[in-house]
Parts: structure tokens; sequence; C-alpha cells
């Protein structure tokens, strides 16, 4: 029997070796987080076979290509601010209830119209997924190995995108469009069960529930792999004290109110340039004339471009620090994007070597920088808050979505059409705001050799027990 009386619950994990449970909980993670990816780019990947199939115009494809971000702002707004309540885990498994039932819906429409509104469904569970995701993996690893696991959870989207675009081109021939819905509904019913059984509740959460201390004891005690606790402990979170505000008062008040701004800022700009290249690519190397093998092996080559930004930059982060590697990726995608269109007009009529290599490291900086805004958000915020902060910048960065769907469809209406390099010029000059706002954020992460940002607690710090 333990002979603490009180505990403080992030040293004790911070203090575990990164095996047993940390390590089965991020790589279950990862696995649901595939899923995401694959559902999230689904609509991208069909598109073009709809486009010829119901003989649509491309310029009406937007609304549908960016109906999930409307979901998406519902969702990683409601589900973050409701996982601070009921709990990440029972928040987590609604989030895949969502994605099963609006792809399934999906497969059986018959109109773009109901592929509209579909998608807003099964964007909910695609908004509360990410969030979530980086908040347990956050609360449940230690420090040393914290930012790696959130990055490979975070790149596990556009992984989840790469394995869907190398499905569609060999399921869309064979199949059509609708198996891609049908598989994208089976998949998180599957996790449903899993996490059921599997998923564990995060330990900060548990702290802040007293009655859930014999709980958050046992999976300690799994955790560490050994009997340190009985359920007797207080366990506690050394975080500032609740503030008598609520939620969102507190983000947007006193010294969150910078980082919140900027955090939402960087969001919005960078999931605008972000989903223009996975909503549009497709589509965009159609209209350019590529081949459809083309079409999906440009998106595939995006989202493959993004686990070596986010998981190599995640280890760069640990020597340097958030800022200037996140700075520095950002730069590096600017130029990219916009060379993506001299490169789209010097390939003629089939992807050349120059074009993909280009579109890889665009991925890799969009996908990174997606990445280190939810690393560096996390960061940002004590426990109480953190769920509803990430999910709210999230919430905010949906607009800027929305928004890619709504710039594809004004760009392909315009009469004559421009010349299909000024979209990526336009993305490149966009990547420009992303790295300002991202530089001038004051939480950002120290790294081993100085680098980084401010602390985003003060330094004193209440050790009771958690409200």
């Amino acid at each position: 029997m333990s002979n603490e009386k009180t505990v403080e619950v992030t040293e004790v994990v911070d203090s575990a070796k990164f095996v047993g449970l940390p390590l089965g909980i991020t790589c279950l993670t990862v696995l649901m987080m595939l899923v995401d990816g694959f559902d999230l780019q689904t609509m991208p990947f069909v598109a073009p076979a709809l486009i010829d199939e119901w003989g649509l115009d491309r310029s009406v494809m937007g609304p549908t290509l960016a109906a999930n971000q409307i979901g998406m702002a519902i969702g990683s707004i409601g589900l973050g601010a409701l996982a601070d309540r009921i709990g990440r885990r029972a928040s987590y498994i609604i989030c895949l209830v969502f994605l099963f039932a609006g792809s399934l819906l999906c497969a059986f429409s018959t109109e773009l119209s109901h592929l509209f509104y579909w998608r807003i469904l099964t964007g909910i569970g695609l908004g509360g997924v990410t969030p979530l995701a980086a908040t347990m993996i956050s609360e449940w690893t230690p420090k040393r190995v914290r930012n790696v696991a959130v990055a490979f959870a975070v790149v596990a989207v556009p992984t989840g995108g790469m394995i869907g675009a190398q499905v569609a081109q060999w399921i869309i021939p064979a199949y059509g469009w609708r198996t891609i819905f049908y598989i994208g509904a089976v998949l998180p019913l599957f996790f449903v069960f899993v996490a059921l059984f599997l998923l564990p509740e995060s330990p900060r959460y548990l702290a802040t529930r007293p009655a859930k201390h014999p709980a958050l004891a046992k999976r300690l005690n799994m955790m560490l792999q050994q009997k340190r606790f009985d359920g007797t402990e207080t366990f506690v979170v050394a975080e500032p004290p609740r503030p008598p505000e609520n939620w969102f008062v507190t983000l947007f008040s006193g010294r969150y109110l910078y980082t919140s701004l900027l955090l939402c800022a960087a969001f919005l700009f960078n999931t605008l340039c972000l989903y223009s290249f996975i909503n549009w690519l497709p589509t965009v190397l159609k209209a350019a004339s590529f081949p459809a093998m083309d079409q999906l092996q440009g998106s595939k080559l995006f989202n493959f471009g993004g686990f070596f930004g986010a998981v190599g930059g995640a280890f760069l982060i640990g020597y340097v620090g958030s800022r200037l590697v996140g700075t520095g990726l950002a730069l590096i995608g600017a130029a990219a994007a916009a060379l993506v269109g001299f490169a789209v007009v010097a390939a003629g009529s089939q992807a050349d070597f120059q074009l993909l290599a280009l579109i890889f490291v665009s991925g890799m900086a969009l996908n990174g920088m997606q990445c280190f805004l939810y690393t560096v958000g996390a960061h940002s915020y004590p426990t109480y808050i953190r769920a509803s902060g990430v999910g709210t910048a999230q919430t905010v960065s949906r607009l800027g979505g929305y928004l890619s769907g709504t710039f594809g469809g004004i760009f392909f209406s315009i009469k004559p059409q421009p010349p299909i390099s000024y979209f990526f010029f336009s993305i490149g000059i966009v990547m420009l705001v992303i790295v300002v706002t991202f530089f001038s954020l004051r939480t950002h992460i120290h790294g081993k050799r100085g680098g980084g940002g401010d602390q985003p607690l003060p330094q004193t710090l209440q050790k009771g027990a958690a409200p």
C-alpha cells in the first residue's frame, strides 16, 4: 500500500517508460487516425469519377468538397468541449460513430446535394478526432517522447490519405466510387468496438474526478508495471486553478488571449492552403489534362510528404524548438507551392519528377505544420481547457477549409479560365501568413539547445486537489 496521500499525475506519467500502456495507447490512436485520414479525403478521391459519371461541371464541386469542413467546425469545438466534461474516451467513440454513419450514407447518395449533407455529418466526427487524439496522447505519454508521439498520431492523417489514394487507384476503376465510402464506413465501426474494450480514459481527466481516483490508480499501476497506488491517494494536476469564467472567456481573455488569436490565425491559413491541395489537386491535375493515375499519384505523394514533415520535424523540435522548425518549414512550403505552378506548365500533360517532387515538399510543409500546430496548441493550455482550446482553434480553421472549396469553385468558374499555375501561386502567397503567425506565438516548445518560446503556464502552480 502506498504511503503517499497526494500524487501529482503529470510527474508520474513523465517518470514512466514509453512501453506497455503509453505505447499501446499511442499505437491504437495512430491506427484510428489512419481511418480518420482515409475518411477525410474520400470525397476528393471520388470527385473526378463523379464529374464523369454524373456529368457535372468542375465549378459546382466546391461546396461538396468543402462540406466536411462545416461538420468539422461543429465537431472540433462541440466534441472538444464535451471531452472536457464527459471524458476523452467517450467523445472519441462518438466521433467514430459519426464517421461510420456519414460515410455509409454517402455511399447511398444519388445526388450531389445528398453528398453535401452527409459529408457535413462525416465532418462532425472528423473534427473531433484529431484534437482528441493529440490531447489523449499528450496526457498519457512521458514528456521526453510526447512531441514525437503526438506527431506520429497527427501524421497518421495524411498517411491514411496516402493509403486511401492507393486504394482508390485500385478500387474505383474496378468497383466504382461508392466502394470507397463503404470502406470508410466499415473501418470506424470496427474501431468503435476496439475503443470500447481497449481505449482508457486520460489520466489528467480522471484526476479531476475524485470518484475516478481508484480507476486512475489501477491505470497508473499498469503504466508503471508495479503496484504503487491503491486508490486512496488524492491525485492532482500541477496547473493554475480553474478560473471562474467559462472556457470561452478564459481562452479569449487575460494571459491566453494573444496565444488563442495567433493559434486560430495560424490554423485558419494553414488549413486553407492544406485543403486547397487536398480537395482540389486531383481535379486541378485533371483540368490540366493529366491522366487519372497521375491525379491520384499527386495526392499520394502530397500525403506521403506529410509523414516526413511531421515526424522529422518532431525530432528536430526536440533539439532546436518548435519556432525555428515550424517557421522554416512553412517558408520552404511557400516556395514549393509556388514552384508547383511553374512545374505544372512545364510538365505538359504528364507528371514528371520535378512536379511530383514539389508536390511532395508542399505536402511535407503543410501536413507537417498542421501537426506542429496541434502539438504547440496542446502545449499552450492547461488540462481544464486543453481540449476546448485546441478544438476552438481547429473550429476557426474550418473557415479556411471551407474557403478552400469556395476558392477552387471560383477559380474554375472564371471565364476565360486563368492559367492553372495561378492556383498554386495563390497558395504560396497565403502560406507566408502562416510563417508570420506561427513565428509570433509565445508558447513554443523549447528544444535541448534552447530554441522555442515562453512557457505557457506561470511559474507558480497550484498543487492541490484538482478542480
